[in-house]
């Protein structure tokens, strides 16, 4: 609410849309962006232990283990007959580079939201079942392990 009482209308133009990005392969202008219908996996978890200590029964203490995990990033996209970088790219490929996932707004145009991918390595490539009965597109999926992933603007 605000000071008058009045409960504030959503403006959701503020707000960055989930189906609308692209990725890079690092700041090389020789590779171009492509786009994704589906990217999942932008996640990183902390193991803990926990660790009763004598005397002290209400709780157990929670320490961060020595390392992150980092989930799979899955690139799902409609497969596209031409050429790019996208398509050389098979299991046991390591990326030397950053890979980028820009977000982009309802224009088409970059936001500041970004996500970089250190040091990844293709683990797999896969395309949907081919099926003469049905009519669905043929998506090609990409599976990439890496060593982290940081928010950039």
């Amino acid at each position: 609410m605000d000071q008058n009482g009045k409960w504030y209308r959503n403006d959701y133009s503020n707000y960055v849309p989930g189906y609308r990005f692209a990725v890079s392969l690092g700041n090389n202008d020789n590779y171009d962006k492509v786009c994704f219908s589906k990217i999942s996996g932008i996640e990183s978890t902390l193991d803990y232990e926990e660790i009763q200590e004598g005397g002290y029964n209400a709780s157990a203490h929670l320490l961060p283990a020595p390392h992150k995990k980092h989930a799979a990033l899955v690139l799902e996209r409609g497969a596209a007959p031409y050429d790019s970088w996208i398509n050389k790219l098979k299991p046991g490929m390591r990326l030397g580079t950053w890979l980028e996932v820009v977000l982009l707004d309802a224009a088409g145009n970059n936001t500041e939201r970004r996500f970089l991918i250190q040091d990844g390595i293709v683990t797999k490539w896969e395309i949907s079942g081919l099926d003469a009965l049905g009519n669905n597109i043929l998506v090609e999926k990409l599976e990439i392990m890496h060593e982290g992933i940081r928010y950039s603007k």
